[in-house]
């Protein structure tokens, strides 16, 4: 069944969507784990002192940013094949040969 040029321009509209979304997430991973990079400074101060607050603050942060980015590594892949499925296909012309 065919589906109308609106329906069409809609269903790629929302995936062009969920792919910025997913530049996104991948952005705001990989800002997640520069700021680990930042922070590992403190970890080794606040073993020193007994403390293993930064230690751990840098493992969760870490493990929440690579999630992110292959949250959003996901969602640009779905979206890139909604896109592929929404485009318009070229019908080859048999005559040209």
């Amino acid at each position: 069944m065919a589906i109308s040029e609106s329906e069409r321009l809609r269903a790629t509209d929302e995936a062009v969507h969920e792919q910025r979304l997913g530049s996104v997430l991948i952005t705001v991973g990989w800002v997640l784990i520069a700021m680990d990079c930042i922070l590992s400074v403190w970890i080794w101060v606040g073993l020193r002192s007994g403390s293993d607050f930064w230690l751990w603050w840098v493992i969760i942060e870490g493990v929440l940013g690579v999630g992110i980015i292959f949250w959003g590594r996901h969602k640009r892949a779905k979206a890139l094949e909604l896109i592929a499925a929404n485009s318009p296909r070229i019908v080859p012309n048999d005559r040209a040969a």
